[in-house]
């Protein structure tokens, strides 16, 4: 991770002067503020070496590590212990009112039709019989069945 705000990285990138960021901003010695060329190379060396130093000292917390911004991947990102246990806890309990619900509202079925009823409804739209079938299983007329089914249909609308 490399710092482009820096003063090192200022100092790198303005050839023809020296930065410095004090307390009251930032100062740019430029050759002119120097008496002759060779105190102005002197001095841009000594100062590139020693930003270089003090960038080389403060890197080791960023070479080491991983920022966490908003350009991090989702490869890169790990879930949580805590994340996977509220997920699975959430779950189970969704699953347990799913089923309660279900339970709930065929006890209500029942309550609202005849054994006979629930049967015939049972395999004609849980088992997927035909009518035809129905009846040949109880040993009755198609029209018999039917109607059965037909009434607790609309008693089952009344539900709603």
């Amino acid at each position: 991770m490399f710092n482009k705000k820096s003063e090192y990285a200022q100092n790198k990138r303005e050839k023809d002067s020296i930065i410095y960021i004090s307390v009251n901003g930032r100062i740019r010695l430029t050759r002119a503020d120097f008496s002759s060329e060779e105190e102005f190379l002197r001095w841009k060396q000594w100062s590139d070496e020693d930003y270089y130093e003090m960038e080389r000292q403060g890197r080791g917390y960023y070479d080491n590590g991983v920022p966490l911004d908003e350009n991090i991947s989702e490869a890169g990102a790990v879930e949580s212990a805590e994340d996977v246990y509220f997920r699975e806890l959430m779950a189970d309990e969704i699953e347990a009112a799913r089923k309660a619900l279900c339970q709930e509202r065929i006890a209500n079925v029942k309550a609202l039709l005849t054994t006979r009823q629930y049967r015939r409804i049972w395999m004609y739209l849980a088992e997927g019989k035909s009518i035809t079938e129905i009846a040949r299983a109880e040993g009755l007329s198609k029209a018999s069945v039917s109607n059965s089914i037909a009434a607790a249909l609309r008693k089952l609308r009344k539900l709603r």
